[in-house]
């Protein structure tokens, strides 16, 4: 079975969707989105062969968030093998679950992340790791807002996130300090619609960048992160998430989502105003609208096929 859409219909969506949620003033920014201006709002879809289209604020960047979990894990995949990983990440079945530090202000999962690249105790060769997968994926290389990143850093040193982990016996593959300042730095990098798009069209076009041709990853990896981004997705609400827009995505609480429909497209939307779970609503309002005015979805059966 087979579905044949035009790159029209997708321009088509993505007008209506920003459209119809363009008004929507629900939402709160998070105190740490410094930069953030309300109302700001863009939505980009990229397809796996480079073409792309934005609507609104698609040039405004904001802070990557849970999202840099998606290069994080991907520099994982490449050093490791999938078995290896999920054992590494304390969500195996074949040991005790061990207990998640809770109240960090940080992902204890995305700090252990951090530590388990290698190479171990060098924090410039692991920066350098995240930071080149990073680049790959999106083309051109992320930017540091200099000034968020000391503010979460000193957030995490005022929280004794260190001491909290190590009182709850979470195990670490490397300094527990070099992993939580990494972490934070990747959260602290900043990232515009068309950035994350990018992103995510590599990852549907199984690691080779559309836009530059550059071989970013092994192929046979897609699969595996597609994998983490639909376990892994936007805050409380993975499984309705999936349901209502049969998309996998990340999320970050400044305000981006981004969508990765392999072997098709990447759909990215950004807006500072979140829910109470953290999620951007107009973000996820327009990529629920653009999937549902595609009839898309990565269950169907049909073969998609998006036409000049």
């Amino acid at each position: 079975m087979e579905r044949k859409l035009s790159f029209d219909d997708v321009k088509k969506a993505v007008e209506e969707a920003y459209e119809s949620v363009k008004s929507v003033k629900e939402g709160e920014i998070d105190p740490r989105n410094i930069h953030a201006k309300a109302g700001e709002f863009g939505i980009t879809v990229t397809l796996a062969d480079g073409r792309t289209f934005s609507k609104g604020d698609a040039d405004v960047k904001s802070p990557m968030g849970g999202i840099a979990k998606v290069p994080e894990h991907l520099v994982l995949f490449v050093q490791d093998s999938p078995e290896e990983i999920v054992k590494k990440s304390g969500t195996c079945p074949c040991h005790k679950i061990e207990h998640k530090p809770k109240d960090l202000g940080l992902s204890a999962h995305g700090i252990r992340a951090f530590s388990a690249i290698e190479p171990t105790g060098d924090p410039e060769g692991k920066w350098g790791m995240y930071e080149d997968m990073t680049t790959g994926l999106m083309g051109n290389p992320p930017v540091l807002d200099d000034k968020l990143f000391e503010q979460l850093y000193k957030a995490a040193q005022d929280n004794n996130v260190v001491d909290k982990m190590a009182a709850d016996g979470y195990y670490l593959y490397d300094d527990a300090e070099l992993a939580v300042k990494l972490y934070v730095k990747a959260e602290a990098m900043t990232a515009s619609t068309k950035d994350l798009a990018m992103m995510g069209a590599t990852i549907a076009a199984d690691g080779v960048n559309p836009a530059s041709g550059a071989v970013v990853f092994d192929g046979a990896l897609s699969q595996n992160i597609v994998g983490f981004i639909a376990a892994h997705g936007p805050h409380k609400m993975n499984a309705p998430w999936l349901v209502l827009t049969g998309l996998p995505a990340k999320r970050s609480w400044g305000g981006a989502i981004v969508g990765v429909m392999p072997g098709v497209m990447s759909i990215a939307a950004y807006a500072p105003e979140l829910n109470p779970a953290g999620v951007s609503v107009k973000a996820a309002r327009a990529i629920k609208e653009v999937m549902r005015r595609l009839d898309l979805s990565v269950f169907a059966s049909a073969k998609v096929e998006i036409t000049k």
